[in-house]
């Protein structure tokens, strides 16, 4: 906890939103009772909203630029109809309160609305024109930009995208933002803005070389903090955390598609890395995103013949159970299995006149040609170096995982011998169990049958036994008989001699 707080004193984003939102509550008790504090709080309200969306706080941002839009636009139709003589310092803030609810759509994912929300300033543009292009920031003109080509890009409008997008480019150049600190995170969504173009456009090597950049840009920011979420702050890491996914995910996919499959694949393991320290202390979305990471991730390696590390990749999404669907829009499109056109997209630039595109530094020229061959050196030497690195990798990956399926094979047939040895030892019991149990049953048949025997003959003996005494009891009472009729006999010889 001790540390978290360390990091949050040291984090000035997180100071400055203090302080921003600070103003505007102050400000809003203020105004109730003294009305000419409105142009105040507008102004609060309009720097508060811009900060966050220096930081990605889309949602955060949502509800402040609904307000300003509307204190704004009161301000503006307080001096009249927009004309002429329209104060350019309400306008520029009027413009600047639209731009960033624009913004705040496109980053929630809703395009289509950020398009209508700037066409709603074409009134004023028509007004006031060059001297309203001139009065507003670099920031605002380069957000408007980027609505501007998000929307045409997810109409399909492929080359109108990218002629927003070269001047996207060409402003961050020219007003010096890409040195900011302050402003890195807008400095890299111009870079993903103008890869995202290119891809579409059928142009993946200046595609992968703004990609490249805004990875840079994001490293940088970034640090290796993420390495260890643990010591930040839950608002520096949504923050620091936020543009991970669609950066590193469009980047794995890419360098893919080229043919750098090694590299695609070692980036898109680093941000599986990344997202397992995320998960349980972002919510649900670094999970979803997780889950997401690992199927692409196991679609790549189906398709490279790595089956044993396909089917362990996407057993572990499958354990993360929860759908795809899931995932909020953001403002990086998914690209996941986008194949490169056969016929490059061409375009017309901007002209300087354009709305937003007009001019506003010092009025340097910006070379998107030499802009991209200083990029395209950069992504060289970064291929060069990091390819046979990545090979290496995957390669010791390879074999680990060839290794490991030679070990789970083996273990397998072990398993399967033991098995078979304990099935063959089971039904061997079975079998002597059986046989046990034959023997006892045969002697005990055997035994009932000696018993029967043994009663029978006892019951043929005491029948012959009985025959025997019934013949000894006839005779013997025959005898009687024959003594007692000799007697009589006798008896009567007696008598009649005694006669």
């Amino acid at each position: 906890m001790g540390q978290a707080k360390r990091e949050q004193s040291q984090d000035s984003y997180a100071q400055r939103s203090k302080s921003l939102i600070s103003q505007v509550q102050r400000l809003r008790g203020w105004v109730g009772t003294d009305p000419s504090k409105a142009v105040e709080l507008a102004d609060a309200l309009v720097e508060l909203t811009a900060h966050r969306l220096l930081g990605h706080s889309y949602a955060a941002a949502a509800e402040d630029a609904e307000e300003a839009v509307r204190r704004a636009t009161e301000l503006l139709a307080a001096k009249g109809p927009i004309g002429p003589y329209t104060s350019v310092g309400d306008a520029d803030r009027y413009v600047t309160a639209v731009v960033h609810l624009a913004t705040v759509q496109t980053g929630m994912g809703i395009s289509s609305a950020a398009a209508r929300t700037l066409e709603s300033l074409q009134d004023i543009q028509d007004q006031l024109g060059e001297g309203l292009r001139r009065q507003l920031q670099p920031q605002t003109a380069i957000w408007a930009l980027l609505c501007s080509a998000r929307a045409a890009l997810a109409s399909g409008a492929v080359a109108t995208a990218n002629a927003y997008a070269d001047a996207a480019v060409g402003r961050l150049s020219e007003a010096h933002l890409g040195d900011d600190p302050d402003s890195q995170y807008l400095a890299m969504d111009v870079d993903r803005l103008a890869s995202d173009c290119r891809w579409a456009a059928g142009r993946p090597d200046q595609s992968i070389t703004f990609l490249h950049a805004a990875k840079n840009r994001y490293d940088d920011v970034v640090g290796g903090r993420l390495r260890q979420p643990g010591r930040l702050s839950p608002a520096v890491l949504e923050r620091l955390a936020e543009p991970l996914f669609d950066v590193y995910r469009a980047m794995a996919d890419r360098l893919i598609v080229i043919g750098e499959v090694d590299l695609g694949l070692v980036t898109r393991r680093t941000l599986i890395e990344l997202l397992i320290g995320l998960t349980g202390r972002l919510g649900d979305l670094p999970r979803v995103q997780l889950a997401w990471a690992l199927s692409d991730l196991a679609r790549d390696l189906a398709k490279q013949g790595r089956g044993e590390e396909a089917d362990e990749a996407a057993a572990e999404a499958a354990a993360r159970g929860q759908p795809m669907e899931s995932v909020p829009p953001t403002i990086q499109g998914p690209v996941t299995g986008e194949s490169v056109l056969t016929q490059p997209v061409s375009w017309t630039p901007l002209q300087p006149s354009a709305w937003f595109a007009a001019t506003t530094a010092s009025g340097e020229s910006v070379s998107m040609t030499s802009l991209l061959a200083d990029r395209e050196r950069k992504m060289a030497a970064w291929l060069q170096t990091e390819r046979d690195q990545a090979h290496r990798l995957e390669s010791e990956r390879m074999k680990r995982a060839w290794v490991e399926a030679e070990r789970r094979e083996a273990a397998r047939v072990e398993a399967e011998r033991a098995a078979a040895a304990q099935l063959a030892a089971e039904r061997a019991h079975v079998e002597e169990a059986e046989r046990q149990a034959a023997e006892r049953r045969a002697a005990a048949e055997e035994a009932e049958r000696l018993e029967r025997k043994r009663r029978r003959e006892e019951r043929i003996e005491a029948h012959r036994l009985e025959v025997e005494r019934r013949e000894a009891e006839r005779r013997e009472k025959e005898r009687l008989e024959a003594e007692r009729l000799e007697l009589e006999r006798l008896q009567a010889e007696i008598d009649e001699l005694e006669r």
